[in-house]
């Protein structure tokens, strides 16, 4: 897959998050597949489809797991979204996390701030530090995005080798929801996915 040193590379990233994960170890056609997966939902006998990177004569370090027939999908820790998602995303949570923080900031400072009487001195003080505080988160949360740049690629890269279109605009636990069927275990959309290939 040509991803081998970014992946190895994340493994260290993926084992010190909050995150549980599973150490894989199985055999496919003969070659030793091992390597970190947030949960692998597959069981003996299944046919799957395999993301991995060759590194010895018969051993892969395995970055994902697509299970034929209902397109569940075991994939590295936080490798689960293209670029394009990853930033919508991250921008979602910016924006929600920075307007509860600047409600709760601006009707604090009306009710206990001293400025009720004054609604010019509040309107400055509030739009200005709402123009501030915006600056500052979308500094904050750009600079973790880049940091967790790595797992997008190596998501592209995965997304890529499975032959799925539109790699930049994947997000599996978007698709997960949209296919969730009948499944309701709590794992399912957090740890392990689905993703379909439209048809048409």
């Amino acid at each position: 897959m040509g991803m081998g040193a970014a992946g190895i590379g994340l493994v260290s990233m993926a084992t010190n998050s909050d995150e549980e994960a599973e150490w894989v170890e199985f055999e496919l056609d003969g070659k030793k597949m091992q390597g970190w997966l947030w949960l692998l939902p597959m069981r003996n006998g299944d046919e799957v489809e395999v993301v991995a990177e060759k590194v010895a004569d018969d051993r892969y370090i395995v970055y994902s797991v697509k299970r034929d027939g209902d397109d569940l999908v075991a994939i590295y820790p936080h490798a689960t979204a293209g670029r394009k998602a990853h930033y919508r995303n991250m921008t979602k949570i910016m924006l929600w996390t920075f307007f509860v923080i600047y409600a709760i900031f601006a009707f604090g400072s009306y009710f206990k701030g001293g400025l009720a009487d004054d609604l010019h001195a509040y309107s400055i003080v509030v739009a200005s530090t709402g123009v501030g505080g915006l600056l500052v988160f979308g500094i904050i949360f750009y600079r973790v995005s880049l940091k967790l740049m790595g797992f997008v690629r190596l998501a592209e890269a995965v997304f890529r080798t499975y032959g799925w279109p539109d790699v930049e605009n994947i997000d599996l636990r978007k698709t997960s929801r949209e296919h969730r069927g009948t499944n309701t275990l709590s794992n399912y959309g957090r740890h392990y996915f689905r993703y379909k290939l439209s048809v048409g």
